[in-house]
């Protein structure tokens, strides 16, 4: 027997995850959602990947784009992750409203606050299912002073691990 997605989903709720926000921006709509399957590819050239589920307008926005920016979460950020999730019932366009970013070099959102900002044009898309996966030229990173905790995701709940990750 195969196996259900039921199953697969209840599997991989076990995989912890950085919480991050993948925002993008395209003739001046902004597009943002909560993302925990992003990871590194390269160092040399630097490149990053991301799984952006396609249901949403984020990721049409992106593709027209061909820009994003993946934003690490802090701990203190969690209301952030939740906006970006859906979880505040807000319209997409009204996600953005109250959180300050300033505009990267690529023209992607980079939220303040963040504990890194990867700044990124699309080098290639690749399309899945329900989901395609951005793979992305890093053109500049911002990593944060401030001695925050990051935000994880674990079996449908945000959490921290603490003091021993802060640098």
């Amino acid at each position: 027997m195969g196996v259900t997605p039921e199953i697969f989903k209840q599997g991989m709720r076990q995989l912890g995850g950085a919480v991050t926000v993948a925002t993008t921006a395209y003739n001046g709509q902004l597009g943002g959602l909560t993302v925990t399957s992003v990871m590194s590819m390269t160092a040399e050239p630097p490149r990053l990947m991301a799984c952006i589920n396609k249901s949403g307008i984020t990721f049409s926005i992106l593709a027209k784009s061909e820009r994003f920016c993946i934003n690490v979460l802090s701990a203190e950020q969690i209301a952030i992750a939740e906006r970006f999730a859906g979880l505040k019932d807000l319209k997409l366009e009204d996600r953005f409203d109250g959180i300050d970013w300033h505009e990267g070099v690529t023209g992607a959102p980079m939220i303040d606050g963040a504990l890194a900002c990867f700044d990124c044009t699309v080098s290639e898309m690749l399309e899945g299912s329900s989901h395609g996966v951005a793979i992305g030229d890093i053109q500049s990173v911002e990593v944060s002073a401030a001695n925050n905790a990051p935000l994880f995701y674990m079996n449908g709940r945000f959490a921290t691990i603490g003091d021993q990750f802060r640098h």
